[in-house]
């Protein structure tokens, strides 16, 4: 972060693929880390710290290698339910290995996703269970993959054991109704719900995505950037960074009606208290 930046400022991106960052824009992730100080773009700031997300099998040896090398990448292992015809056994041996790594902070990304393949429905779900299970007896905070799945997803929360666990519905997409759903889910359940939400928030045709910001208590909020994914206006369409966050704070303290700085607080202090850091 700049010298003089208010510490009001400080957050950490709690949802970034940062192999698919040096992927899509061709830049090292050394030369990432020390360019981002010192962006053109006086807005672009430097996290606290990443949450880097495998979730691809083969990806795990990349978290666990950056995790170890960078003390302000930390990781989260999941098997993504794009990989549903194809994850083994295996796979979810080595998840669970992955899981008990000192760095790790999180079992995910998991969960359903009907937009491409609702072809494999029963598919997903049974894998959504068995990957739920996992993550509650591994102890660490689930990161949830949902997108157009509403029903089939609360379903199975509704028939999991989520009490005291600590539950991120990332890259939140959907209804302001399913956002309440999800929130009062985790009232009933006992468990601690927290809405992360993503560049997203910033794009015109996003207006539910909004909404469902608007209803969201502070304390439950999350920042992240799905990076290199949905990066936020003014940026549409180029790969997304981690360095991005304040625009993405910068509207939620918009719809929220409240300062960019108490966005910055209340998140900060809902990232330590979902993981940890």
């Amino acid at each position: 972060m700049r010298d003089g930046d208010d510490i009001g400022k400080m957050f950490i991106d709690t949802h970034c693929h940062l192999d698919s960052y040096e992927r899509h824009s061709g830049e090292t992730l050394e030369g990432f880390f020390e360019r981002l100080p010192h962006d053109a773009d006086p807005k672009v700031a430097m996290p606290e710290a990443f949450i880097h997300v495998a979730c691809d099998p083969a990806d795990f040896e990349y978290a666990r290698e950056v995790s170890e090398k960078y003390p302000n990448v930390y990781t989260a292992y999941g098997i993504h339910p794009e990989y549903v015809l194809t994850e083994t056994a295996e796979d979810e041996a080595r998840l669970v290995e992955f899981l008990k790594h000192p760095k790790c902070v999180a079992c995910g990304e998991f969960g359903l996703d009907y937009h491409y393949d609702l072809e494999h429905r029963e598919e997903q779900l049974k894998l959504f269970e068995r990957h739920l299970q996992l993550g509650i007896e591994s102890g660490k905070p689930l990161v949830l993959h949902l997108r157009e799945a509403d029903e089939d997803a609360l379903a199975v929360l509704r028939n999991a054991d989520l009490k005291g666990k600590n539950v991120h519905v990332h890259c939140f997409t959907g209804t302001p109704e399913f956002c309440c759903q999800m929130l009062e889910l985790g009232k009933a359940k006992g468990a601690n719900i927290f809405v992360g939400f993503t560049g997203i928030v910033t794009f015109k045709n996003a207006q539910n995505v909004r909404d469902a910001a608007a209803l969201t208590p502070l304390d439950q909020m999350l920042l992240e950037t799905d990076s290199p994914y949905m990066a936020p206006i003014p940026y549409r369409g180029k790969p997304c960074h981690s360095g991005y966050i304040p625009y993405i704070a910068e509207k939620l303290a918009e719809v929220k009606g409240v300062t960019v700085e108490e966005i910055y607080r209340y998140c900060r202090e809902n990232t330590r208290k979902c993981y940890g850091i």
